[in-house]
């Protein structure tokens, strides 16, 4: 064996350019490849870490009314007890309310230090118990039991209390008004793996005591509400008898026309029960086949490479076989010196896999833990993909070496299979497949993300600032919108319950009969000046903007015309919920009111003339729309001094109409940014496997080239002949790659409402990237043995 590393050794250092991109191409190779493990390793992990996992199952709900379902992730405050109540298979359960509204905290002791902060949860008393997560400091079974007590994290205690035990202080959070919470305990951070996130855990009893309980609390009865509920079981087998019981229950309701309770294991919550997809599952089905394709790419590499160079090493194995060597010994030598391959480019994978991870991470937008990276299952996995790696690489190799015939060898005659030819053409015809595909992707999605971006979506939304507006400073909307207004470079103002693009409410519309389903209308509550700010076009405008003003009035778009089945001109129609008529007092063109990748929807505008009181209520965000040409930084900056003038506590948290609209589009546009990166690095493998194999090849036809030109053979014509049969192969290549790709993109297109055709261009313009590369990189051997003297060449021997 010792022999063996030695000769590895060798054969490494005197072959040190085939060495450098052998290397470095598996390296990289295998660098994407353990980033994309880590991070389907870590999603697929997700709270895998409760002492209970197995037994607790979140519950969510779905409704169907008017053929439209709605998947509810939250339930009722009552939920959670009834259903343990009446189901005896039910251990326990626990509601949380993330609380979503801005909240500010201080420690009493310098009240001068005030921070915006986020992730305050509200839980029952057994928080600690009912799940794994790691309580520093306090006692699991008191630290949630009475009003106004909450657990702080790790960070958070270090932000606020320094090195100082903070058990036993107090701490100040600001939500509906400010309220001194005690604090009696400290957790570890939350896992990166955890569904559950939080810096503050506070009692639930706390939340009944604020003055916006109601809001959260009111239903008495299990239905969908504010709280996320998981249900300990029992037994896990208790799973059958819960949903036949809870389906049972679900048909007792009469709201809405059909009821579906979703039971699923906590640790499948964060992949199958994403509604919005927010874990981004889409990427857990194209990022591990891109790193299959990566890896096989930069394996293919290496084989090909090494196989190439069998003639170079044949007399030395036909030599060990008349020595006595076996094929079997031999084949051990050739797969340690692969193993030795394998295991230098492993390392610098892994180096180049933490250089990058923070990138990778942040484009993904994405925190994995540094504990995470060396927990039991990621070095099991990282050991089984260096065997796979060394398995595979030192596999056709060693066939090929060992199968050499010694009498062969030894007289130097070589037959054209012996290196398999053949199946290095094979290998380069697949490593520029997967490159062009790659390409025709990237391109796809990259028009895809253009057309969102500048398609007319039939609403204005340059230059406009939405500004959330917190529950102190609403008490003096109309003061801190008349204010903002009157600001020079200021050209409209209005107000809406919800900002755009940021959520809306719903309301069915009852059929004309009975026997009718009713329509889901997507609505939105403003201010008379939204129309004008947003410059939303009138399919039928109102005689005055005064008309579409009051609680009776309503104002739809074309789509609801045609959900709704109404006249085409519907002025003066009346609509009905069931509860309430409205009168259509306008009609709007349509526009997109969300993400161009779903369906428009029936939309609806209630105006209300007395806004300020009901903002009161429900809290608003303000569009200030800014003139062109207007200083930007100093307007925001005139419009933060205003709103500290309201409320000095809540930060000034404003968003860009524009950035709102992109931000739907994250998901898509990591794709993109990863998409891209993978790209290049199959060019470059792709390219760099090329170099080396034309290299060889050429090195070759050394001779012939020679003799070539003795006989008058021109540069030009050199250079054609040596690059010609590698062209046929990228050639065949695009031609195999642009059928799958089309197929791959054409399915990727049908997730999206609005989407591009399939442009026949992208596939003309990766071909030519592809040919382009191949000619570059050939070019550079074949015209340096064209230029050779031919003298020294056929000198040789």
């Amino acid at each position: 064996m010792n022999n063996y590393i030695k000769i590895a050794f060798r054969s490494l250092s005197r072959n040190k350019g085939f060495s450098f991109i052998n290397i470095t191409g598996l390296a990289v190779g295998l660098a994407v490849c353990i980033m994309i493990m880590l991070y389907v390793t870590h999603e697929m992990s997700y709270d895998s870490f409760h002492k209970n996992g197995k037994r607790i199952y979140n519950l969510r709900a779905s409704i169907k009314t008017g053929g439209n379902v709605m998947n509810m992730a939250y339930m009722s405050y009552a939920t959670g007890p009834i259903v343990q109540k009446n189901n005896p298979v039910v251990e326990s359960y626990m509601r949380t309310l993330a609380y979503f509204r801005p909240l500010v905290v201080s420690n009493p002791k310098s009240p001068e230090n005030k921070f915006a902060e986020n992730k305050l949860l509200f839980a029952d008393p057994n928080f600690f118990d009912f799940y794994s997560f790691k309580l520093l400091a306090g006692d699991v079974s008191e630290v949630l039991k009475a009003p106004f007590t909450v657990v702080i994290s790790r960070d958070m205690a270090k932000k606020y209390f320094g090195d100082v035990n903070p058990v036993g202080q107090t701490i100040t959070i600001k939500t509906d008004s400010a309220y001194t919470y005690h604090i009696t305990g400290v957790a570890e951070n939350a896992p990166s793996n955890s569904s559950i996130d939080f810096n503050f855990v506070a009692s639930t009893k706390s939340l009944l005591a604020m003055k916006e309980a109601s809001m959260y609390t009111g239903s008495q009865e299990i239905s969908f509400g504010s709280f996320g509920l998981n249900l300990l079981l029992k037994h896990t087998g208790d799973t059958a008898q819960l949903r036949h019981n809870l389906q049972a229950m679900a048909k007792k309701d009469k709201i809405f026309d059909e009821t579906f309770y979703t039971l699923s294991p906590i640790e499948d919550a964060h992949l199958h029960m994403n509604f919005g997809d927010s874990s981004n599952t889409k990427y857990l089905k194209i990022f591990p086949l891109v790193a299959v394709l990566i890896l096989l790419l930069a394996l293919v590499n290496y084989m090909s490479l090494s196989t190439a160079r069998a003639t170079l090493r044949a007399k030395e194995v036909g030599v060990r076989k008349v020595s006595g060597a076996s094929r079997g010994s031999i084949a051990i030598q050739f797969y340690v010196e692969s193993a030795l391959f394998a295991g230098v480019s492993f390392v610098l994978g892994y180096c180049l896999c933490y250089l990058c991870k923070p990138w990778f991470l942040n484009v993904l937008q994405l925190k994995i833990d540094n504990s995470f990276l060396y927990s039991p299952t990621v070095l099991i996995c990282l050991f089984v993909l260096l065997l796979i790696t060394i398995l595979i690489a030192g596999s056709y190799p060693a066939l090929v070496l060992s199968a050499f015939k010694p009498v062969v060898t030894l007289k130097g005659k070589m037959s054209k299979q012996a290196g398999g030819t053949a199946v290095r053409k094979v290998f380069t015809t697949l490593q520029f497949a997967i490159s062009v595909g790659l390409i025709i992707c990237g391109i796809i999605i990259d028009r895809q993300l253009y057309y969102f971006r500048h398609t007319d979506t039939g609403l204005n939304r340059e230059n406009i600032v939405m500004l959330p507006v917190s529950t102190t400073a609403v008490k003096n909307y109309v003061a801190l919108k008349k204010d903002i207004s009157e600001l020079a470079g200021i050209s409209n103002i209005a107000t809406s319950h919800y900002a755009m693009y940021k959520g809306y409410d719903m309301f069915f519309v009852a059929g004309k009969n009975k026997t009718d389903q009713s329509v889901g209308v997507a609505n939105l509550v403003g201010d008379k000046e939204l129309v004008s700010t947003l410059n939303l076009k009138w399919k039928y405008a109102p005689t005055q903007i005064a008309d579409i003003v009051g609680r009776d009035k309503v104002v739809i778009n074309e789509l609801a015309i045609e959900k709704l089945h109404l006249p085409a001109n519907p002025i003066g129609i009346f609509i009905s919920d069931g509860n309430h008529k409205f009168q259509v007092a306008g009609v709007l063109k349509n526009f997109n009111f969300t993400s161009m990748s779903e369906e428009l929807k029936p939309f609806a505008l209630f105006t209300l003339a007395d806004t300020s009181s009901f903002w009161q209520r429900t809290g608003c965000n303000i569009f200030v729309k800014i003139a062109p040409h207007t200083n930007l930084p100093g307007m925001l900056s005139k419009m933060q001094s205003i709103y500290k003038k309201y409320d000095q506590d809540t930060p000034f948290d404003y968003t860009f109409m524009d950035d709102a609209f992109n931000q739907q589009y994250k998901a898509e546009d990591r794709l993109a940014a990863i998409f891209s990166l993978f790209t290049y690095i199959t060019i470059i493998l792709a390219t760099m496997g090329l170099f080396g194999l034309a290299a060889f090849t050429i090195e070759q036809r050394t001779k012939e080239i020679g003799i070539r030109k003795i006989l008058g053979a021109s540069l030009s014509k050199i250079s054609t002949l040596l690059s010609i049969d590698f062209l046929k192969l990228v050639f065949l290549s695009v031609i195999i790659a642009s059928p799958i790709a089309w197929w791959a993109m054409h399915n990727w297109l049908q997730n999206f409402a609005n989407r591009i055709t399939v442009p026949w261009w992208a596939f003309t313009l990766a071909g030519a990237i592809a040919i382009i590369t191949a000619v570059v990189t050939i070019s550079y051997h074949a015209v340096k043995a064209a230029l050779a003297n031919p003298v020294d060449s056929l000198r040789s021997e």
